[in-house]
């Protein structure tokens, strides 16, 4: 990204119509609400000519959201901040906490909005070689903590694109950098690590868990064989009654197009789905009603 994008500043609007604000503590950058179609979200802040690389991550008191872009052409990925000052959102900037020296992705909020966990590969002993992992950085009355790595005697592997739901099960990757082998795992409170069985995770590639508050539904993206013309598409499984998952089921051509899918988020107050999409020319964030989600929940048996 140039340093004008960077350094753009946001410009309240003069709102004549329904606005994402209303009824929400999130201010979502005065955009008009979307419906059941999806529309480039925040164009000229949030997507803009840089290569987005993560949805947005709205803290749950609405006052720092927090997303990825990726340096074209080095490919190296860094965190954008934004924060939500009187009554005006500030021009996009880096953490406090944030090395670009290394690459920083997938930003993901604690319930309670006090921590940040994002995916790097730098290393807290730089004897160590790079692998993908888990850090954190809480949110102070001063700003934000140093960052930290998340406990390695849990994370061992290379793991990535963490979620966590109310009651602290996080959901992530393990990916060996450079393969495409990547799969879904979840780990409780214990520290007990399970990977996710068939048919969520499947022979092909799975990135990017998306896991529901109360987890009565998790959101990925894979290339398996059912994706529209090949190409990667976000899929949704369910919660069965007996606590098992229902098989994935593509979110259908209101999100999955002929381009890639990826990234999916739900907002912190539920109304609002985001994810991003590769046109080839350009890597923009969307966002639809998250009323999707009941539809597709209604297509599904889970008894």
């Amino acid at each position: 990204m140039n340093s004008k994008a960077i350094l753009l500043t946001v410009l309240p609007f003069a709102c004549c119509c329904l606005t994402a604000q209303e009824n929400s503590p999130v201010n979502y950058i005065n955009e008009q609400q979307p419906g059941m179609v999806a529309r480039v979200f925040a164009r000229g802040t949030i997507s803009t000519d840089a290569h987005e690389h993560s949805a947005p991550a709205f803290s749950p008191d609405g006052k720092t959201v927090v997303w990825t872009i990726m340096k074209m052409p080095s490919y190296q990925t860094c965190l954008l901040e934004m924060n939500f000052v009187n009554n005006q959102w500030s021009a996009p900037q880096s953490p406090s906490f944030s090395d670009t020296t290394f690459n920083e992705v997938y930003p993901n909020f604690s319930a309670n909005g006090d921590t940040l966990y994002f995916s790097t590969d730098r290393t807290a002993d730089t004897s160590s070689p790079r692998k993908n992992t888990l850090w954190y950085a809480v949110r102070q009355p001063q700003g934000w903590s140093p960052a930290a790595v998340l406990d390695t005697t849990v994370f061992k592997k290379d793991a990535y694109a963490s979620s966590i739901s109310n009651n602290g099960t996080r959901y992530f990757i393990i990916g060996p950098q450079g393969t495409m082998d990547w799969n879904i795992y979840q780990a409780d409170n214990s520290g007990k690590i399970s990977r996710l069985p068939a048919p969520i995770n499947s022979e092909g590639y799975e990135d990017g868990p998306f896991i529901a508050a109360d987890e009565s539904y998790l959101i990925f993206e894979s290339d398996r064989p059912t994706g529209i013309e090949g190409n990667l598409d976000l899929y949704i499984a369910f919660r069965k009654k007996d606590g098992s998952w229902a098989a994935p089921v593509n979110m259908g051509d209101k999100i999955n197009t002929r381009f890639s899918e990826r990234f999916a988020r739900v907002s912190p107050d539920g109304k609002y789905l985001f994810f991003g999409r590769n046109t080839g020319n350009d890597f923009d964030i969307y966002w639809i009603n998250a009323a999707i989600i009941d539809e597709l929940k209604n297509k599904v048996k889970l008894d």
